[in-house]
């Protein structure tokens, strides 16, 4: 067992090389100038002896930010992607994990392009089911991985289709196959367990694809972290191996052993950092175990996590690690031993016992899910305290249904004991849904409650300093200070206004979601972008949302719901669950929709003012003036296109004309009726660029400066279409599309 109250020389210095690693991440520094700081800091620290301690502290941070510098390098695919848009290549690449079932994502090994070796990790699109562990070749069009540079967090990798000629190349039959071990283990499963088997995929390989029938109720029970292959599995079958292993072997045999297929198994879920984490601190307990070196929880914790930064520094922004190691951090440096029930109050050891250790374990499900509140609220939104108590009975049961799965995939089928375990773990699985669906039915549940960045530091402030005090049990003004100053960080975004007031054409594929920032603080959304049959959730609530609170946005004055086509209204019931939104502008005929009908009946638009647009009318937003040009009262709309709302915008001098999927027949009666009120500086191009919008005399009436394409990269429709590209160049001087990212226009900012 982990001794905690051992001494950890390495944990500060191994805090220091991570913070380096994370400010040269942030802060590009070349190289050579770190090595120089850090050589002379190592000439002071052997000069000055007094200051040698913080010397050396700062060296440490040197060198992670060092190891950050040497482990960047741009790919063979990044160099090509300077010059190329995307390629279109006879490839041959191996498939490594199944991601979605649903849309027939992978993740892919490519390992040869147009006859060049290459190593790339890539996305697959594919039309047909293909096989982890198979080779295929075939004719791929590689795009450049997609980071916007105003909604995206994290990196991606590039994506691949394929387009022709798709072939089995060969199978990896080798024996350190690690793809096609997981597949055929995999497969295995699902042969004994059918419909049962998700679970347990998820439990022993953290199998994406069937993580997705469980993760709701999980997530809100706060008990996602038992469907994703951590620390915790591995204690248990390291228990469990060891229990196995010994009645057969002598101990260091049984321990050596163990190590050779936990490190296999790690390789089975793909080197995951939890795994990694806690193989590490088992094989480094038994080692010092063997040398009679005194290792404490803290000092093993720190070590895991130099060796494996020091290895890939990248793996330093796995929510993934973060998340592990802060849970243990926490366990092993926060927890004071309290004396719950004293031998006074309950003479009965036992029984003492047992109550007092119940105590603990609510106290570390409670401290644990605090702790690891930021990071979740940080980057998913959602944060869930019902965990203190899902835990309880959770934990005991993953374990027991995780030994069961273990045993089950080991033996042979169709035989009395195994058809004995398997409905053991049937059972304890409808103990255990059942179980999850009552947690997750508490209150103790945020959603959609993004923090920012300097939040997230604040709130690691506070946990460091209000652990310290309370693993000591008394306040220190050292203490006191960091938790102070980590609320003043909390606090301060709740008073900042963001200062990038303008326009945002959101980059959201095929659809259109539009936000107006005014000067004077009022905001208005124009179409909340889409929601695809292929995904659970919609653009606006896995993108648009977490940017919005960060940006500490929770007030829309407007939102104009041009019409209901998926690609303009897909979010709307998560912006308007989501956000307070003052008024809603949609048309006569989107109130007159099912769908509508719907929201009104789920008390949705409950506090909200409707205006139904039946007729060319004004508002004023603030200093702003909209005009709905579109529908008017006479014209008679054939699809829900040609109804489309269109408004024109007036601020500082300027016109913006917005015009949703406006049609030809739209165009063609508005400048029938009204031309002169058509005159715009900018214009955001009806239906995406299409050819059955932006005829030549619209645009020329019109004659904006500068057109605006909201439009998903290679799209399936070719957006834009050249009929209108053509116009467009005729009129405009500058033309943009979200197929870049996302378009800011700022306005100019007053005094």
């Amino acid at each position: 067992m982990l001794q905690h109250n051992k001494p950890a020389p390495l944990f500060l210095p191994v805090l220091l090389w991570c913070g380096g690693i994370a400010v040269s991440r942030a802060i590009a520094i070349p190289f050579i100038w770190q090595a120089i700081i850090a050589l002379a800091l190592f000439i002071l620290a052997i000069l000055l002896k007094s200051a040698r301690i913080y010397l050396i502290l700062g060296i440490c941070f040197l060198l992670g930010g060092m190891r950050w510098t040497v482990a960047q390098q741009t790919s063979v695919l990044e160099e090509v992607f300077k010059n190329r848009s995307h390629i279109q290549q006879d490839s041959r690449f191996l498939v490594t994990n199944l991601i979605s079932s649903k849309t027939n994502l992978y993740e892919i090994e490519l390992n040869e392009i147009a006859g060049i070796k290459i190593r790339e990790n890539l996305l697959l699109y594919s039309d047909c089911k293909l096989i982890p562990g198979q080779e295929y070749s075939a004719l791929l069009e590689i795009i450049p991985a997609a980071k916007d540079a105003v909604l995206d967090m994290y990196p991606t990798l590039p994506r691949a289709y394929i387009r022709q000629n798709l072939k089995v190349d060969k199978t990896d039959n080798s024996l350190f196959s690690i793809a096609l071990w997981r597949t055929k283990l995999l497969a295995n499963l699902e042969n004994k367990m059918g419909d049962e088997a998700e679970f347990a995929k998820a439990l022993l390989f953290s199998d994406t694809s069937a993580k997705g029938k469980y993760r709701d109720n999980l997530t809100r029970s706060g008990m996602i972290h038992l469907i994703v292959v951590s620390g915790l599995h591995i204690w248990f079958i390291y228990a469990v191996c060891m229990i196995l292993l010994r009645a057969f072997l002598p101990p260091k045999i049984a321990e050596t052993v163990f190590l050779i297929l936990i490190i296999f198994y790690a390789a089975l879920n793909y080197w995951a950092p939890p795994v990694l984490r806690s193989i590490l601190m088992i094989g480094l307990m038994i080692i010092a175990r063997w040398r009679n070196i005194p290792l404490g929880g803290a000092q093993l914790l720190a070590l895991s996590l130099l060796i494996i930064t020091a290895i890939n520094p990248e793996q330093l922004f796995d929510i993934g690690l973060q998340l592990t190691f802060l849970c243990v951090g926490v366990i092993i440096l926060g927890l004071p031993y309290i004396e719950w029930i004293k031998a006074k109050d309950l003479p009965a050891l036992n029984i003492r016992n047992k109550m007092n250790n119940f105590f603990d374990l609510l106290l570390m499900n409670l401290v644990v899910g605090l702790a690891v509140m930021p990071l979740t609220l940080y980057y998913f939104g959602t944060a869930s305290l019902n965990g203190i108590i899902g835990n309880i009975l959770g934990v005991p049961l993953s374990g027991v249904i995780l030994i069961l799965s273990f045993i089950i995939l080991i033996i042979p089928s169709g035989n009395l004991i195994s058809a004995s375990l398997l409905n053991s773990y049937r059972f304890l699985l409808y103990i255990f849904n059942r179980w999850t669906e009552f947690v997750a039915s508490l209150p103790f549940y945020l959603q959609n409650h993004w923090i920012t960045g300097l939040q997230l530091a604040g709130c690691i402030l506070v946990i460091m300093g209000g652990l310290s005090m309370f693993k000591k049990l008394r306040i220190r003004w050292q203490n006191l200070v960091i938790c102070i100053s980590g609320v003043i960080l909390i606090i301060i975004p709740q008073f900042h206004h963001p200062a990038d007031r303008g326009i945002y054409l959101f980059n959201c594929s095929n659809g259109d979601c539009i936000l107006i920032s005014f000067n004077e603080g009022q905001r208005i959304m124009i179409d909340t972008g889409p929601h695809y049959r292929t995904s659970e959730k919609s653009w606006a609530s896995q993108k648009l949302l977490p940017w919005m609170n960060r940006k500490n946005i929770k007030e829309i004055d407007w939102l104009i719901l041009t019409h209901l086509d998926s690609d303009h209204s897909g979010g709307f019931p998560d912006i308007v669950s989501s956000l307070k939104v003052k008024n809603i502008a949609v048309t006569d005929e989107t109130i007159s929709d099912e769908r509508w009908k719907e929201w009104e009946n789920s008390a949705l638009l409950n506090k909200v003012n409707i205006h139904c647009i039946e007729d060319t009318i004004s508002y004023r937003v603030g200093e702003a003036k909209l005009k709905f040009l579109h529908p008017a009262k006479y014209y008679y709309p054939a699809t829900s296109n040609s109804s489309s709302l269109v408004v024109r915008m007036e601020y500082e001098g300027k016109r913006y004309l917005f015009t949703g999927d406006a049609d030809i027949n739209a165009e063609s009666y508005m400048l029938q009726h009204y031309p002169d009120e058509l005159k715009a500086d900018y214009l955001k191009a009806a239906h995406h660029g299409s050819k059955s919008s932006s005829s030549r005399e619209f645009v020329r009436a019109v004659l904006p400066e500068e057109v605006w394409i909201s439009v998903g990269r290679r799209n399936q429709w070719n957006f834009p279409h050249p009929e209108p590209m053509y116009n467009f160049q005729l009129y405009a001087q500058r033309i943009c599309s979200t197929a870049d990212g996302t378009i800011y226009h700022p306005f100019t900012q007053k005094d």
